[in-house]
């Protein structure tokens, strides 16, 4: 009886084995991409097309922009109070916070 139930338990681990390889390759796995020309993949020719027409806009937003300078002579803003508080330096740590401590063993680890 205890050969059966061992052949029972290998017969169990093979069929969960079989089923996890199948579920990585239907849901987990990444979809393989088109490759352009360049060498790189179609969606990063794409992507890159659009961040371009982006940083275009962008920069044509900017310099389009006109600030008006008389709100800076408002009394509103003359009136402003600065509250912030200078931070003293700090004392800094070691150079590698990484490296052996000189003067210092550490305990043994082995036995």
């Amino acid at each position: 009886m205890k050969n059966d139930s061992s052949k029972n338990t290998w017969m169990w681990m093979a069929i969960i084995v079989v089923v996890s390889i199948i579920i990585y390759y239907w849901f987990l796995k990444p979809a393989p991409t088109d490759t352009a020309t360049n060498g790189g993949t179609l969606l990063d020719v794409t992507a890159e097309a659009n961040v371009g027409t982006d940083v275009l806009t962008l920069l044509n937003q900017i310099q389009s922009l006109r600030i008006d300078k008389s709100i800076f002579e408002s009394p509103a803003y003359q009136s402003l109070n600065d509250f912030s508080v200078a931070i003293p330096p700090q004392p800094v740590g070691r150079p590698n916070p990484f490296a052996p401590i000189p003067g210092f063993t550490p305990p043994s680890t082995t036995k």
